[in-house]
């Protein structure tokens, strides 16, 4: 529930052609739980012909293991909507734990389901260790997340000067157990990483592009949403992350890429990096193991297995079509 996840979900929610089924928040990732159900309630309510029951609940506050978090000033900022007022809604949000939500989802739906996950995949992995069998139920997970041959982004200027990893993409490295999990899983799976997400940065130009075509309740918010992230557009930092990755679920021919057997680095140490760690997590894991602290200058990173690995491969995406990706996204969320 970070800036591109505000924007990937109203993607979906007003995308004639998506039928959105229930809405998990990692709470692990930039969001905290409460102020993450309260924003999702109130995006909802932006779309005219938005579901009256939607179910919404979170995950876990913390990862599978590690005490890793993304910087404070960007929690503020996803919790707040970038400071940008909607009006309150009035929707409940499911007293489900987000894996227990996604578990009777799938159950009631009698179609192959699209997992969608744009964060953290703690609660991913939580449901596949509690109900492996649904995996009979899901068509594809399609994560945001990772990288194969383009760098990490885990140093940004001004918030984590002098981190140590240079290699990871955020969303895996604050659980890396839980992504190197669900890699292994046997799900189809598309990765839409760094290496597809880095040629849709949302530039000054197409932040303009898209204010000339503001129509709708939604479009109206993410128009708002850009004015008070404008620093953010200047910095060259920001890109179509989540937003690519919703965009790839509903039109598939979008990811280019090829199949790749991948694992993820979660070595333990007893040396940890503090500046992005929260050690007020509890001690014991969801599982009852005891926490570990690990290494983060590894956490997270992607490797090609071995043949002998014998892993199940997935699909990484390299390439997809930039110019068309901005404009679908402008038509659809200022479709009537």
């Amino acid at each position: 529930m970070a800036i591109d996840d505000w924007a990937a979900l109203l993607y979906l929610l007003q995308h004639p052609d998506a039928d959105v089924k229930a809405i998990t928040i990692s709470s692990s990732g930039e969001s905290r739980c409460q102020p993450g159900l309260r924003n999702t309630a109130a995006l909802i309510d932006l779309i005219a012909d938005a579901p009256s029951e939607l179910p919404f609940a979170c995950g876990d506050a913390y990862p599978l293991d590690g005490y890793a978090v993304f910087p404070e000033p960007w929690r503020v900022d996803s919790d707040t909507l970038s400071g940008v007022e909607i009006p309150a809604s009035t929707r409940v949000a499911s007293p489900l734990h987000a894996a227990e939500l996604i578990h009777q989802t799938l159950q009631e739906q009698t179609q192959l389901t699209t997992l969608i996950a744009t964060g953290p995949l703690t609660n991913i992995a939580q449901w596949l260790a509690q109900y492996p069998e649904d995996k009979a139920k899901v068509d594809k997970l399609v994560i945001m997340g990772g990288n194969v041959h383009e760098k990490g982004n885990i140093i940004v200027p001004n918030f984590t000067d002098g981190h140590p990893n240079k290699q990871a993409e955020w969303n895996i490295f604050v659980d890396p157990l839980a992504a190197d999990l669900v890699l292994q899983s046997g799900l189809a799976i598309e990765l839409v990483g760094l290496d597809v997400t880095n040629s849709v940065r949302v530039t000054e130009s197409v932040a303009a592009e898209f204010k000339q075509q503001v129509k709708t309740p939604a479009s109206q918010f993410w128009d708002r949403v850009l004015d008070k992230n404008d620093w953010f557009i200047a910095s060259g930092e920001y890109y179509f992350w989540d937003t690519l990755a919703v965009l790839i679920a509903v039109n598939p021919l979008l990811c280019e890429g090829e199949q790749l057997a991948l694992q993820v680095g979660h070595q333990v140490t007893d040396q940890p990096y503090l500046a992005t760690s929260d050690l007020s997590m509890p001690t014991t894991r969801w599982d009852g193991r005891p926490r570990q602290h690990l290494d983060a200058a590894t956490a997270g990173v992607m490797m090609k297995a071995s043949a002998e690995a014998g892993l199940h491969p997935i699909k990484v995406c390299f390439n997809t079509q930039p110019k068309r990706i901005f404009s679908e996204f402008n038509q659809t969320l200022n479709r009537s």
